[in-house]
């Protein structure tokens, strides 16, 4: 299965001038955690809702005329939409990140994260599940049966 068919495609993308308090009003009203900032159709980057809220912390921080772009770090982490979900977690893995932005020929093309893994992961046991419960001959268990919730 390659990422880009379980990826967000509608991705929240700000321009890399944004001003931070700009960013953080778009994220809390599109209910996101996380926005890919945009450049040339390009993403330069990603940032999260823990990047800005450490960014408070400092006292001569201002959210209104800082842009954006000051929290990007110099290269960002990127898949391939083609790219298959194990080398999705890998990735993660090696970079200690919990998201990335898809991208297909350069430009992107949506964002993944580690809980869409968890999700289809779930989706693909209940398969499983179900396939060995239809196969299997009923048997009763001593205290819970797990096959009749």
């Amino acid at each position: 299965m390659a990422i880009i068919d379980i990826a967000r495609t509608n991705v929240v993308t700000v321009a890399p001038d944004r001003p931070v308090a700009d960013v953080v009003r778009t994220m809390h009203g599109e209910t996101v955690s996380s926005v890919v900032v945009v450049e040339d159709d390009e993403p330069p980057g990603l940032v999260t809702d823990r990047d800005l809220a450490m960014a408070v912390l400092d006292e001569d921080f201002d959210a209104d005329r800082t842009p954006v772009s000051e929290f990007l770090d110099d290269e960002v982490v990127t898949i391939e939409a083609d790219a298959g979900v194990y080398d999705l977690v890998e990735l993660l893995s090696e970079n200690s990140i919990r998201r990335v932005p898809v991208v297909q020929d350069g430009e992107l093309a949506g964002i993944i994260s580690l809980s869409d893994v968890v999700v289809l992961l779930g989706m693909e046991l209940q398969h499983v599940a179900n396939a060995i419960r239809s196969s299997s001959p009923a048997y009763e268990r001593s205290g819970t049966d797990y096959y009749h919730r």
